[in-house]
Parts: structure tokens; C-alpha cells; sequence
């Protein structure tokens, strides 16, 4: 059967996030999505978050030599083919993880710059957007912003395509190939892809729903797991955009606040 791989071998995707106790977002996305594409979730959790659909309650951080040493103890027995990055939190575990892949030399890295919650609550302290930008950047092959972490990161308002592309060259210039994913623009669904060549757009009419907790997560890590199938960054990233517009489209409610995607549609496609 089918599975998506470009050969046999089983694909290990490391996932370093936060965990979402709604189980809609952080890793248990990123399990999820990486299960439902046919490969295997590897998983170091940075912080434990205490939320629901109306918004995050409290954040608690793992000790950076915890975080560190989820890693090595992994990739002691499986080297992973690609990094998906989220909830980092504190500047303390962006250091560590950005020693780990140096240490360890992981490649394929995409990091999800998550700042703020969907349903409301702060991810990324702002004392740590510097140190995010200067030394997890340029270690990073893909980052993947949304309209409001592209203009924290370029340091201006992106409401528009134009806009998009302007944060996506700036954004660049830090080191990696940049998705600005803009599933909040009036409108079409535009995701701009910067590869240092060219701009590719990915455009689709908007999904009209407000369950889309987790989009993000979902498509930071089916990028992640594209890319470790072999994919170049163009086809990987359209790949990624189709799969989570059909996240979005079997979605359902959950709670009083925005429902969730459901990345688990893939299952039978995918030859599980």
C-alpha cells in the first residue's frame, strides 16, 4: 500500500513542543498528524500547559536539562529525519534547543514560532523574541509564522499578500526558507512560500469555520514529515497546505471556544 514514503524505510519525526491538555494543538497535533501520514512521532516536551478552548489557565516549563536530555536520550537510539519545532516558552529552552542541534547536527528543522495561543494565552515570553530571532533562526531549514508572528519577526504589521512577502524576504535574511501561512487573510487562504529564489503562492478559498485550534501544528509538523519523505521545499509545502485545508474541513466543535482540525483524516489514504 501506499504510504506517502519515496522508499520503505520508516521515517522518525522529532517533535519539541508544549503540551496542549485539550489535546487540540502542541504535540499531540504533531503525533497526531505525523501518525496519520505513516511515519513515527519522537516527542520532547518543553512545557505543560493547563488550557481548554477558551484559553490557556497556566503554563508550567520543563527544566532546560530535562529538554535537553529527552533529546540526546532519543536520538542515542534513533536519529531523527526531520525536527519540527514548537512552544519553546522561555529563553532558557530556546538556548537549549538550539545547543542540541548543533550538538547533535539534526537537519530538516522546522520551527513553528509560536507566540500566542489561538484561543487566547502567551506562548513565547516577549524577553525571548530576540533570542529566538538571532540564535534558533539560523539553525532552522523552514519557519512557518502566521500573519501576526511574521510582523513580530519583521518588526511591522502583515495584514496583506504584499505585506506577506515583504516579512518573508526580511525574514530570510536570518537564515531559513520562510512559509507565512495566512489563514486569517479577508479572503482567499494564502500561504507565501520564500525559498531565496522565488515566491510561491499556495491559494485556495477561505474555510469558513472557527474550529481551526491546531491548524498551525499541523502544518508546521505534515512539513516536517513531507520534507523527511524526500520532498523538495515546493511540493513538501503544497503538500503540506492541502493537508491541513483537509484538517480544517473535517474539523469539529469542542468546548465553548474554537473547535479542532482533524488530522487523523488521512488514515486510509495514507495506507494505515
Amino acid at each position: 500500500m501506499d504510504n506517502g514514503l519515496r522508499d520503505n524505510r520508516m521515517r522518525y519525526i522529532l517533535t519539541i513542543a508544549g503540551s496542549d491538555s485539550c489535546g487540540g494543538a502542541g504535540i499531540q497535533a504533531d503525533i497526531k498528524t505525523i501518525f496519520s501520514l505513516g511515519a513515527h512521532a519522537l516527542t520532547a516536551v518543553t512545557a505543560i500547559t493547563s488550557q481548554n478552548s477558551q484559553g490557556i489557565v497556566e503554563t508550567f516549563d520543563l527544566p532546560g536539562k530535562i529538554v535537553s536530555l529527552q533529546i540526546k536520550t532519543i536520538i542515542e537510539d534513533v536519529f531523527p529525519h526531520a525536527v519540527k519545532i514548537g512552544m519553546l516558552h522561555k529563553r532558557m529552552i530556546i538556548r537549549k534547543v538550539a545547543e542540541a542541534i548543533k550538538r547533535h547536527k539534526l537537519k530538516r528543522v522546522i520551527l513553528d514560532p509560536v507566540i500566542r495561543a489561538s484561543a487566547g494565552g502567551q506562548l513565547l515570553e516577549d524577553s525571548a523574541i530576540t533570542l529566538l530571532k538571532n540564535h534558533l533562526l539560523p539553525l532552522a531549514t523552514v519557519i512557518t509564522p502566521n500573519l501576526y508572528e511574521a510582523g513580530i519577526l519583521a518588526g511591522h504589521e502583515v495584514r496583506n499578500p504584499g505585506e506577506m512577502e515583504r516579512a518573508a524576504r526580511e525574514i530570510k535574511a536570518l537564515g531559513p526558507h520562510v512559509v507565512v501561512t495566512g489563514g486569517h487573510l479577508e479572503g482567499n487562504c494564502i500561504d507565501i512560500l520564500y525559498d531565496g529564489k522565488e515566491i510561491h503562492y499556495l491559494q485556495d478559498p477561505k474555510i469558513e469555520t472557527t474550529n481551526t485550534h491546531g491548524s498551525g501544528c499541523v502544518f508546521s509538523s505534515s512539513l516536517a514529515t513531507f520534507l523527511a519523505m524526500d520532498y523538495d521545499i515546493v511540493e513538501a509545502t503544497r503538500l503540506a497546505h492541502d493537508f491541513t485545508r483537509e484538517a480544517i474541513v473535517n474539523s469539529y466543535p469542542f468546548g465553548t471556544g474554537p473547535g479542532i482540525v482533524s488530522p487523523g483524516h488521512k488514515r486510509d489514504s495514507a495506507g494505515q
